[in-house]
């Protein structure tokens, strides 16, 4: 068990031995940040309908069965239901607005794309010959200063998201070719 907490407790850190590895790094790390973000994203979308369709199939039933009751005398355990449904209905929509899924989730995928952009902008960089690539320095302390910017802005990826993302690229292996990533 304590070899578990040990392996578990262990932190990697990363030291670039030169300009490549560095750039590879943050090509690993853009690739995981658009991940998380993408996944972010979706499960804020899931997580909108999943509570806005009831809200509005709860909100619909409340506002027919007030125009029923109008009609005519209503049993009291269609009242007490329909309270229910009407209170329910409140609550969750209460829930959506609370939690706003669908701006989290707009946020989280703008956050994927900026990641996106910076993945395609080091491909291309890693892509060239090093004699051809843009000043080092100009373009490194850019890059960084984009990555920084990015990080402060991004909304923050829930802890499961998180993790399910880590696990993917545990075992991550740089490819030479693109053809060799369809084996």
């Amino acid at each position: 068990m304590d070899q578990i907490r040990a392996k578990a407790s262990t932190k990697k850190l990363f030291e670039p031995a030169n300009r490549e590895e560095l750039l590879r790094g943050w090509l690993l790390h853009a690739h995981k940040g658009r991940d998380r973000h993408d996944l972010a994203a979706r499960q804020n979308d899931t997580y909108h309908y999943w509570l806005g369709i009831p809200t509005i199939i709860f909100a619909a039933a409340v506002g027919t069965s007030v125009f029923m009751s109008l009609e005519g005398q209503v049993d009291t355990t269609l009242k007490i239901g329909l309270g229910l449904v009407s209170i329910l209905s409140a609550v969750l929509a209460s829930l959506q607005t609370f939690y706003n899924f669908s701006s989290h989730a707009e946020r989280h995928r703008s956050a994927g794309v900026k990641y996106k952009a910076i993945i395609r902008e080091l491909e291309q960089i890693l892509s060239q010959p090093a004699k051809q690539s843009p000043e080092k320095t100009d373009f490194i302390d850019d890059l960084r200063l984009r990555l920084d910017d990015l990080e402060l802005e991004a909304p923050v990826v829930p802890e499961g998201v998180y993790r399910r993302i880590e696990e993917r690229y545990a075992n991550v292996v740089f490819a030479d070719k693109v053809a060799s990533l369809i084996k």
